[in-house]
């Protein structure tokens, strides 16, 4: 958890110092696709044989995983490979989908999780 507190703050201090920059409409197009589309439709389907009901697996699905990870898979995947984007434009895109993750999971978490305990007839 600290680290996640720690990451988040360099993320403050690089996109206060320019770091979405380098994003363009694509590559904030490509951030709400994978924020928007893919994430829940991939979360959604994982849990497939899970026990969760209904509301539960859309609540899991579009809140997903943090994208903290992200950075590090970027910065793993930056150093095994050379890609055919700009590495600031990575970084961006990256930037950018967390970015938007972390607030507009900030502010709809605590009401969507506490409808979803009132609606629970076992709680």
């Amino acid at each position: 958890m600290v680290a996640a507190i720690v990451i988040l703050f360099l993320v403050g201090g690089f996109i206060a110092d320019g770091g979405l920059a380098a994003l363009t409409w694509r590559g904030a197009v490509l951030g709400l696709v994978l924020f928007l589309l893919i994430r829940p439709v991939v979360g959604w389907a994982v849990q497939m044989r899970g026990l969760a009901t209904g509301k539960e697996r859309v609540v899991i699905a579009v809140f997903g995983i943090r994208g903290v990870g992200s950075f590090f898979y970027l910065a793993y995947a930056l150093g095994e490979a050379d890609f055919a984007a700009p590495t600031r434009e990575l970084w961006a895109v990256v930037t950018f989908t967390v970015l938007l993750s972390v607030l507009v999971h900030g502010v709809a978490a605590t009401p969507v999780t506490a409808r979803l305990d009132r609606s629970s007839p076992d709680r």
